[in-house]
């Protein structure tokens, strides 16, 4: 049974390899695989080297668009909407009676390109005020029901 992790959750996992390189020492390989284990744990195989792809071209369109201090902002904006909207602006509800945003697809929704196109797509958007910015202090374990995602963005990267 093909059980793939849904395209906000694996986005939402580049995005912040991307953000805790920046704002850590650590490399973006041991980051990756942070993310990669803990996807693997509950989807498919989701090699590190698809998340790390992902947060590269993060990373260098964000230095294109001359974000400067302003790049973990935009990612940190970007988790926001990823995490608490769907793709057509409606809220997103992480959990329900029948079912949950955290719940696996059947076919692999996602890839670096499409990925890709999505975030420059919502940073333009948020830029252009289009797309609501997080609050001030905003993090990820503010949303209710994020269930393990929380868990997983304050784990530290195995260094080995």
């Amino acid at each position: 049974m093909s059980k793939f992790c849904p395209e906000w959750i694996f986005s939402t996992f580049a995005a912040q390899t991307a953000k805790e390189f920046l704002s850590s020492n650590n490399s973006i390989a041991g980051i990756s695989r942070k993310f990669s284990k803990s996807i693997n744990e509950r989807y498919n195989e989701v090699k590190f080297e698809e998340i790390m792809d992902l947060a590269e071209n993060i990373l260098q369109f964000l230095s294109e668009i001359n974000a400067g201090e302003e790049a973990v902002n935009f990612i940190n904006d970007y988790i926001h909407y990823r995490v608490c909207f769907e793709s057509n602006g409606s809220p997103r509800k992480l959990s329900g009676m029948f079912s949950s945003a955290f719940n696996p697809v059947k076919i692999k929704d996602y890839n670096t390109e499409k990925c890709f196109k999505i975030f420059k797509a919502t940073v333009f958007s948020i830029k252009n005020d289009a797309f609501p910015k997080s609050t001030p202090g905003w993090q990820i374990t503010d949303v209710e029901d994020i269930d393990w995602i929380g868990d997983v963005f304050n784990q530290e990267p195995d260094l080995f």
